[in-house]
């Protein structure tokens, strides 16, 4: 049978001619002939403008390696036969043929982003195998069916080779251009194979996609290690929020560079250290609790209420929580005012003593020293005063050791020793440079020195007597005595009559004694109207026996009439300081 077109010799079995694609009518259809003619009339047409492009743009061509399952020549004609003689076998290699994804033609290589452009290949003929490879099978993309080598259209459908697949084309034209370089133009036209052309696009798509992992691993890596440093906060809030910034990385990126995200300075909240944090909390809260029973049950001051100070000022400083303890820690602090007065009223009923003192300070500098940590901490609290209470006490001691000086005077008989004893032990408090601290050492008038000179002056006259007494001293160790301690005492009336006896005593002469002793008693009657004398017998209010006159006592103009014991009984500033500037005794 021939083609009723170009005349080719076909088997009979075909629909469709092999050499020019005219369907081969059963029953002599001239008006389908007509139609394939005027198919092919078209194509013919379209080829040369597809053979231009191709010549304008030529292609390297690609030689696909030879299938290992290839037909042999001589079984390609038995497989052809029996593919015509069996539909159902044609239709499973057209299935067989999709899972390959064999691609249509015309399909132009996807340019994937991010990926290097192939260098151009100047030598195309380089990139050819120069080993003959035979032609793979060639199947029609249209219905499948296995095509004869050289085969221009189908035999079943008719479709033009150019529609078909094309790896069979590019391995011919490999294999004739390998054997016969002249004549490989004239074979085929050199054709891209599909396998090559869904390389390029399979490895773009793996490039891509192992780009957008390598910028999700970076960007959980940079996720995770804020969220360790603590600069987001809320980042546990949810994977949703996670997941949008992994896809999203520029957005994040944005949002650091505008504003550093509008959660930066609240610092993230890790479960476990805020369950951490709430029971230390509560455990600081129930000794709280527990020490203010226990100081609720004493009227005196314990260290209870001091342990609740401590932990209001741990939970203000630590924890920040200064609002929300101010007004249970001033109540704690006011109860532990109370406590301290009562105990330092409990002291002031003893006989005054540095111990007394010390004691007394201590309380207060306790308090205070709970109301600086307070402040500092940031609680607001009333101190009650304590503060300013604080502060009279050197002034409420000073007067505790002047009236007990005074009271002396008031007795019938009275210790020299009790009197140096109390004002011994006043001196003795000083501070940390050894200044006393009861006294006013720049003041040679203060009541306190001009006390505490007096009962040296006592205490000077004791030991004398009982060193004579018990032949430890002799008269003249009893002058030398006296004269370590005359200016120190501001010339003492006493020890200056003393140091007359004792002169008379050792054969020496007594006379500076003498005119020292003199020259007071006139001052002292001039300046202050006080008439000092020997004779107890002879004593009165403007007579004042030796023995009891009170040289501390101040009187006169500018007197502080609260720590007098007598009006006529002592002397002036302006006498004292005219015996400071004039008396002197060189023997």
């Amino acid at each position: 049978m021939k083609c009723p077109n170009c005349q080719t010799e076909l088997t009979g079995q075909e629909k469709f001619c092999i050499k020019c694609g005219t369907k081969i009518p059963e029953n002599n259809d001239t008006k389908a002939t007509s139609e394939v003619k005027e198919a092919d009339a078209k194509k013919e047409e379209k080829a040369p403008e597809t053979q231009e492009k191709k010549t304008a743009s030529p292609q390297p061509v690609i030689v696909t390696p030879k299938p290992m399952n290839e037909d042999k020549p001589e079984e390609k004609k038995e497989k052809a036969k029996s593919e015509e003689a069996k539909p159902e076998a044609a239709k499973s290699e057209e299935v067989k043929t999709e899972t390959v994804k064999v691609e249509t033609p015309k399909i132009e290589p996807v340019k994937p982003e991010n990926v290097k452009p192939e260098p151009d290949i100047k030598d195309p003929e380089s990139m050819i195998v120069k080993t003959p490879v035979s032609a793979p099978p060639v199947f029609c993309v249209k219905c499948g069916a296995k095509m004869q080598p050289g085969a221009k259209f189908c035999t079943k459908c008719g479709t033009p080779v150019d529609n078909t697949s094309k790896p069979a084309s590019a391995s011919s034209a490999a294999a004739a251009t390998a054997a016969e370089p002249a004549k490989a133009p004239q074979a085929a036209p050199a054709q891209i194979a599909p396998a090559p052309e869904e390389k390029p696009k399979k490895s773009s798509k793996g490039l891509i996609l192992l780009i957008i992992l390598a910028i999700c691993a970076i960007i959980v890596a940079i996720l995770l290690a804020l969220k360790a440093s603590g600069v987001f906060a809320g980042l546990s809030g949810g994977s949703s929020q996670n997941t949008e910034e992994d896809a999203n990385p520029e957005d994040e990126s944005v949002a650091d560079e505008d504003g550093e995200g509008e959660e930066e300075g609240e610092p993230e909240e890790d479960p476990e250290l805020d369950e951490a944090r709430r029971q230390e909390i509560s455990d600081i809260m129930d000794a709280i609790d527990a020490a203010v029973e226990e100081g609720d049950k004493s009227e005196l001051i314990t260290e209870d209420y001091g342990i609740a100070l401590d932990g209001y000022i741990t939970l203000a400083g630590k924890y920040g929580l200064a609002d929300d303890v101010s007004k249970e820690a001033s109540e704690v602090f006011e109860k532990y005012a109370k406590q301290v007065r009562a105990s330092i009223a409990l002291l002031d009923g003893q006989k005054v003593s540095s111990g007394l003192y010390i004691q007394s300070r201590m309380y207060y500098d306790e308090i205070l020293g709970y109301a600086d940590a307070m402040t500092n901490a940031g609680i607001k609290f009333d101190d009650c005063g304590i503060a300013a209470e604080a502060d009279t006490l050197i002034d409420t001691y000073r007067e505790k050791y002047i009236f007990a000086i005074n009271e002396i005077t008031a007795r019938e008989n009275w210790s020299r020793d009790e009197a140096w004893e109390i004002m011994e032990d006043a001196a003795s408090i000083t501070d940390d440079a050894g200044h006393r601290i009861l006294f006013n050492e720049d003041d040679p008038d203060d009541p306190m020195r001009l006390r505490l000179i007096y009962a040296l002056a006592w205490k000077t006259r004791k030991d004398i007597e009982t060193g004579i007494a018990s032949g430890e001293m002799t008269y003249e160790d009893a002058l030398d005595r006296i004269d370590s301690v005359l200016r120190d005492t501001d010339y003492n009336l006493m020890l200056l009559h003393d140091g007359i006896y004792y002169c008379d005593k050792a054969k020496i002469d007594s006379a500076p004694y003498m005119v020292a002793f003199n020259n007071e008693i006139e001052k002292m009657q001039e300046f202050d109207g006080v008439i000092v004398i020997l004779d107890p017998k002879k004593a009165d209010e403007t007579h004042i026996e030796m023995n009891h006159f009170w040289i501390f006592n101040d009187i006169g103009d500018g007197a502080n009439p609260a720590y007098q014991v007598s009006y006529t009984n002592g002397t002036s500033a302006q006498t004292r300081a005219w015996i400071r500037e004039n008396i002197r005794v060189n023997r």
